[in-house]
């Protein structure tokens, strides 16, 4: 050690001395403080686990909610979806068919355009909780909706008596049906023709697609074949 250092003094803790009370006194206080720190961990642990399962369930009680949203939706639209297809194949009902009887004595009278507005509306009327009036003069137009007015031209009667839809999880808001559809004409024929297809429904749950297999409706042994 150097002489510079020689002079410096450090502290000295030997001359603090404490009689029996102080120590028992600064004993007690140090246990004190070891046990406050032991109840804060213990009240901690309980207090986490609880915050963890309160998550827990949030996101469980979260996810079952959306689920059963979901499951409701699409239940609702596959509804919405047999719905239409009741209306479609089936029928025609007295106020279609009387229309379509005086369609000749429209047309005589040269009042078609009048004529197609009626037979327009009958069908705006009919499908208007589904889909937009101008999704409904398309497929009017189409003969997507109108299939009944091939039909009842010789006489005969349609039925659904059978309608299956689920929906296609390869495509969004699409849901394909099959419809066994009854058809019979008085003193005629009668039988039953499977047709299917799908329909897509949009943000606002109306109907924005209607697709069928042509050849159950169109072709040799389809719906509109089998009623000529």
């Amino acid at each position: 050690m150097s002489e510079g250092n020689e002079n410096i003094r450090f502290p000295s803790y030997e001359h603090v001395s404490m009689n029996q009370g102080e120590k028992e006194d600064v004993y007690s206080r140090l246990v004190e403080s070891m046990e406050k720190k032991g109840r804060k961990k213990q009240r901690l642990v309980p207090t986490l686990l609880t915050a963890l399962l309160a998550a827990l369930f949030i996101l469980a009680g979260g996810y079952l909610l959306l689920n059963t949203v979901m499951t409701d939706q699409t239940a609702s639209r596959e509804g919405e979806v047999k719905e239409v297809l009741e209306r479609i194949f089936t029928g025609p009902d007295d106020e279609l068919a009387s229309l379509m009887e005086q369609e000749d004595r429209y047309i005589e009278e040269g009042n078609r355009e009048e004529y197609f507005d009626l037979f327009l509306s009958y069908y705006k009327d009919l499908f208007r909780p589904y889909m937009s009036p101008d999704t409904i003069e398309q497929y009017v137009n189409e003969s997507k909706l109108s299939i009944q007015v091939f039909t009842y031209t010789d006489g005969y009667h349609l039925k659904a008596e059978k309608i299956d839809v689920k929906l296609d999880k390869k495509r969004e808001e699409s849901y394909s049906f099959t419809v066994d559809v009854r058809y019979e004409k008085e003193g005629g024929k009668r039988g039953t023709v499977k047709v299917s297809g799908d329909m897509a429904v949009d943000e606002e749950g109306m109907i924005s697609s209607i697709r069928y297999r042509d050849e159950e409706l169109w072709g040799e042994n389809g719906l509109i074949e089998k009623t000529r």
